[in-house]
């Protein structure tokens, strides 16, 4: 199995390629990361191209939430009629959490949170067929082809609030304008690692990002936690009951929302054995993701180990991470050189 994180700058959009069971060659995407600039074409568009180019179908298709970040290539992909043509949607597996609501909004402007993105994505999805939702952590686990997934995100509770949002979103949709994007903060990465207060924390508390689906792929004995933006509090609660409480081992864990400080907590870390941890990120957006504090509790959580960051895109801010702590040594791996993210081997 191949595992490839794609560069969607900070957005999410993951193509994993198998032989399964059946000896056939299958295909799962994630997402498919953000709507503007050229992130489409050198991400997404380029997976594609390779699914088509080997005559074959996307089998599953996970839209873990409605982020901008992570269905704006989808909505592009819509738009795309020389890709769209080539693909037979109609055999794909849709997994996407969206509200009933039915109201056209037309084309957001901005990188906000896109209920009105999450509307059109509903509504092309909705026609097209095979679109499973709700999809929460009461599914049973699902066998394709020799590969396992178990959902671990959202819980019905969560899934239950971003019908609420949604809908009253929806209706301020009507009425107004979403609101502009957010100031930059200043990043975190001239702090040493020895200086972060790693037990002060503040949680994410979105509906939106609660919502995100968050499974565990397992495949030739191994295993890959894929976690989107969610929540650590809902994973912590999945996680404990699907290994009564004990710790449960991984060979690659995504770290949550880019590598958010509001979406790694020491609880959850405490839950998790792993060594190679994957951010989505590329340092340069409004929340300075990954905060540097996320990297610091993951290195803390795990005394001994080797642990290994693979970020996938390398650039000025993302090298700088680790710059002023020289004295410690800090596995940091990019995408290698001609790839289009960090690629993987299951």
């Amino acid at each position: 199995m191949d595992i490839e994180f794609l560069d969607a700058g900070c957005g999410d959009a993951i193509h994993i390629h198998y032989k399964g069971t059946d000896g056939t060659f299958h295909n799962i995407l994630i997402d498919g990361g953000m709507e503007k600039g050229d992130i489409y074409e050198r991400s997404l568009r380029k997976a594609l191209e390779k699914i088509i180019l080997r005559h074959e179908t996307i089998d599953l298709w996970i839209i873990t939430h409605i982020d901008d970040d992570h269905i704006g290539g989808i909505l592009r992909l819509i738009k795309d009629e020389e890709i769209l043509s080539q693909l037979d949607l109609g055999k794909t597996i849709f997994w996407y959490n969206y509200s009933i609501w039915d109201y056209d909004t037309g084309i957001r402007e901005n990188n906000q949170k896109s209920y009105r993105q999450g509307i059109r994505l509903r509504t092309y999805l909705s026609e097209a067929g095979n679109l499973v939702s709700p999809v929460t952590d009461a599914m049973p686990a699902v066998d394709l082809w020799g590969a396992t997934l178990t959902i671990v995100s959202p819980n019905e509770q969560a899934y239950q609030e971003l019908l609420v949002k949604w809908n009253n979103e929806e209706i301020k949709i009507r009425t107004q304008k979403s609101s502009g994007p957010k100031r930059s903060t200043e990043n975190d990465y001239k702090t040493k690692i020895v200086d972060f207060d790693l037990a002060k924390e503040v949680l994410d508390d979105s509906e939106e990002n609660a919502s995100s689906i968050a499974f565990i792929l397992e495949f030739n004995g191994k295993a890959v936690l894929f976690t989107a933006d969610s929540n650590p509090a809902v994973l912590i609660q999945s996680l404990s009951r699907l290994n009564d409480d004990e710790m449960i081992k991984l060979d690659y864990m995504q770290v949550p929302h880019h590598g958010s400080r509001f979406n790694i907590s020491n609880s959850l870390l405490k839950l998790i054995d792993c060594e190679q941890y994957i951010i989505s990120a590329d340092g340069f957006n409004k929340s300075n993701l990954p905060n540097k504090v996320s990297l610091a509790k993951i290195l803390a959580l795990n005394p001994g180990k080797e642990v290994n960051f693979h970020i996938t895109q390398e650039n000025d801010q993302t090298r700088s991470i680790f710059s002023v702590d020289k004295d410690q040594k800090i596995n940091v791996h990019f995408p290698k050189k001609g790839s289009a993210g960090i690629q993987i081997n299951l």
